[in-house]
């Protein structure tokens, strides 16, 4: 009886451990779901995105010292199915070898058959960095082979590329590309084998202006909106611009562009991303440094209007405070868009954690000045996302007390402005948590994937949170 027993236990600790290697989603916040956790390595820079049957796939750079030389910045993917279990070996399927020795943004998609979609700048095919797409069926193997499609071969610099999936069954992709001070926006599409679609690049240039690639998102009709920062030199403006490309590549916003903002300056190093509003427009959210840091938001119909007043509606109106770091989200069914940020007093000693919702006009509905969160106070409230969901927001944030102390936080709204979850926990190991990255399935289940130090080097973690607010499997 006694060695049956024990027989019993030794499987019940074997299963134990293999369903630990295997991965799950975690209930417990201090024990999130590590997806890239190897000792020594560099691993940042998530981005995760859902698949329609509430899969994922989740894609970050790492850099592993004890590699060959020379030592660079690979591109990883992953796919989880709907459970959070690991469908690639566990720190993830290599998408490309590369010798970059920093970073920049890169593009993660997915095709019309549920295939990952990635574009990165690539360093095996030539000293200069170019740009490469490539696509990655569910069993990670590369449709597009072993090294994808190299979209460019110059010596010119190229920066940021972003890849979409269209509606159509191809992907799109965007970066900038100039030498000196001529920099432009780049758009090429390819069908579903990589082939090129369009004869040559669309390019958006303009004299005396540098263009710096911001964001891609597909459109309705097999068509994609791109944006990007506009300037005239370091010590310039910087301004916002948008367009929309037709499935065959006409340019339907006009040869003079969307002018999404341009009244005084983003912020430097700002580059503000948007999503699709599901009718062929986007939703945009920006913050800006001058005349004074403020966040706000814009909804460009499909043929290119502003829904809102000219310049974005700002999300509070309040003088003595600052606001930056904008995240905004929209539902469709009401047509009302919500935006949060980081709140701080004007010396930007304290801060915390606001939002606004608007109406189809751009008029604030939770008062001029917002709703608080999280009320002004000495913890750092950084990163804050949301994702619209029920009547409301989902919102998550990373509370930081001290260096190397960070939690990350979530909440959820309903369209009332009311708190129906009160701040919780979706991670509480301390650590020092950045590069959030968020996505809701059709489920409603969403994901939340970022960098983490807890065991001493950057590693990548990711959690789901429920639509009633738990962790772990749905209850």
């Amino acid at each position: 009886m006694k060695n049956k027993m024990a027989l019993i236990t030794m499987l019940i600790v074997c299963l134990t451990i293999a369903q630990a290697a295997w991965g799950q989603w975690s209930s417990d916040p201090s024990v999130n779901l590590p997806l890239a956790d190897k000792l020594g390595n560099d691993q940042v820079q998530p981005k995760v995105k859902p698949l329609p049957n509430s899969q994922w796939y989740v894609s970050w750079f790492d850099a592993d010292p004890n590699s060959p030389p020379p030592v660079g910045y690979d591109v990883y993917l992953q796919r989880l199915d709907s459970a959070g279990v690991e469908q690639f070996p566990h720190d993830g399927n290599l998408v490309a070898d590369l010798s970059n020795s920093s970073t920049e943004d890169y593009g993660l998609d997915i095709d019309t058959t549920g295939n990952a979609l990635l574009a990165f700048l690539d360093t095996r095919e030539s000293r200069n960095q170019q740009v490469t797409a490539a696509k990655m069926n569910k069993s990670g193997n590369p449709l597009w082979g072993t090294y994808g499609v190299q979209l460019t071969s110059n010596g010119a610099g190229h920066y940021s590329p972003k890849i979409i999936g269209t509606s159509d069954g191809g992907a799109v992709v965007g970066w900038s590309e100039g030498v000196g001070s001529t920099l432009n926006v780049k758009i090429q599409k390819l069908d579903k084998n990589g082939h090129l679609v369009w004869a040559q690049p669309v390019v958006f240039h303009e004299k005396g202006y540098q263009y710096f690639l911001s964001d891609l998102r597909a459109a309705d009709n097999g068509s994609v909106i791109v944006s990007w920062v506009r300037e005239a030199g370091f010590n310039s403006d910087k301004q916002l611009r948008a367009n929309k490309l037709a499935a065959d590549g006409t340019i339907l916003w006009g040869k003079s562009n969307v002018v999404i903002f341009d009244q005084g300056s983003l912020q430097f190093g700002e580059f503000p991303y948007f999503i699709p509003d599901g009718a062929g427009g986007a939703i945009f959210a920006w913050y800006t440094s001058t005349p004074i840091l403020q966040c706000f938001a814009q909804h460009i119909r499909a043929d290119g209007s502003e829904a809102f007043p000219h310049n974005g509606s700002p999300g509070s109106t309040d003088t003595n405070n600052v606001r930056v770091d904008p995240s905004v989200s929209y539902r469709a069914k009401t047509d009302e868009t919500f935006l949060f940020w980081t709140e701080e007093d004007s010396n930007q000693f304290v801060n915390g954690v606001y939002g606004q919702k608007f109406d189809g006009q751009g008029t604030s509905q939770w008062s001029s000045t917002g709703v608080v969160l999280i009320p002004l106070g000495s913890d750092t409230q950084t990163f804050v996302k949301n994702v619209q969901i029920g009547t409301g927001a989902l919102v998550f944030w990373v509370d930081s007390p001290g260096y190397g102390l960070s939690t990350m936080q979530a909440a959820k709204l309903n369209g009332n402005g009311k708190v129906t979850c009160a701040p919780f926990p979706v991670s509480s190991a301390p650590a020092n948590k950045y590069g959030l990255a968020v996505a809701t399935a059709r489920s409603g289940l969403t994901a939340v994937a970022w960098a983490d130090d807890r065991i001493g080097n950057n590693s990548i973690y990711i959690q789901n949170v429920n639509p009633n607010c738990s962790l772990g499997p749905r209850q």
